[in-house]
């Protein structure tokens, strides 16, 4: 079952970065996140790699993620929304999946993003 789940999970995300990274204006970055909630509560930090809908500062933006959570020891796809500041820098929040739980849980996160000006 966790298998059939992460092979569909896999192949979703694949299909919307390849799509999506096709359109222009698409921001990268990367940033710290921290982990709460879920079926068996343990909050901690995750480090990750985030993909924006945008790369244009001072603008909200829908994210796609990926975390390693230190303190699940696991995986964690997740999506979000951010606020795109100055100096390449994010504000966001998002829910997750957690693999090890085998459930949801949230995150707030904040980190580094390749925008543009206006």
């Amino acid at each position: 079952m966790q298998a059939k789940f992460l092979a569909i999970t896999g192949t979703a995300l694949t299909a919307l970065t390849l799509s999506t990274a096709a359109m222009a204006d698409v921001g990268w970055g990367a940033g710290l996140t921290w982990t709460f909630g879920g079926p068996k509560p343990s909050a901690g930090p995750a480090l990750g790699i985030k993909m924006f809908s945008t790369d244009k500062e001072k603008k909200a933006a829908g994210y796609l993620g990926l975390d390693y959570s230190f303190s699940d020891r696991g995986f964690r796809p997740n999506v979000g929304v951010a606020y795109l500041g100055e100096n390449n820098v994010y504000l966001g929040a998002d829910v997750g999946y957690s693999f090890t739980q085998q459930g949801m849980n949230f995150g707030a996160g904040v980190g580094y993003v390749d925008t543009k000006k206006d």
